[in-house]
């Protein structure tokens, strides 16, 4: 499908809406489960290190706002919210995209917690180095 106006794409929603919510109830609540664990343990993780160690920079960003309870409450709706309208948008690939989305969710959840003393990833080394 081809975008000419902001119309075709709210056209788009409205055709891709219809049966949303009942097809992908499972991948959805899945979704919400993990993306709770997440925001839970990026709060946990936040009252011990502060907004500042933390690795995504919207979340950052929001959590320096916010604070380190509300910011990634907030920002994890946002995400949750982005991740809705994109597999609505992209219905056909919906079930790769949340798949994609459980597993990065239960990642961060486990790295929030228990991996950051395990694991650490060369790319945050880098970004330590980063003014």
């Amino acid at each position: 499908m081809r975008v000419r106006s902001i119309s075709d794409i709210i056209e788009r929603f409205r055709t891709n809406w219809s049966g949303y919510a009942h097809e992908y109830r499972l991948l959805l609540m899945l979704t919400v489960l993990v993306a709770l664990a997440d925001a839970a343990s990026t709060v946990h993780f936040m009252l011990r290190a502060g907004p500042d160690a933390e690795g995504h920079p919207a979340i950052r960003l929001v959590s320096a706002g916010f604070g380190p309870i509300l910011g990634p409450i907030v920002g994890k709706l946002c995400q949750f919210a982005a991740v809705v309208a994109l597999t609505v948008y992209l219905r056909r690939w919906a079930a790769h995209i949340f798949v994609a989305v459980i597993i990065l969710y239960t990642w961060a959840a486990w790295y929030n917690v228990w991996g950051c003393e395990l694991y650490c990833p060369r790319l945050l080394e880098w970004l330590d180095h980063l003014p």
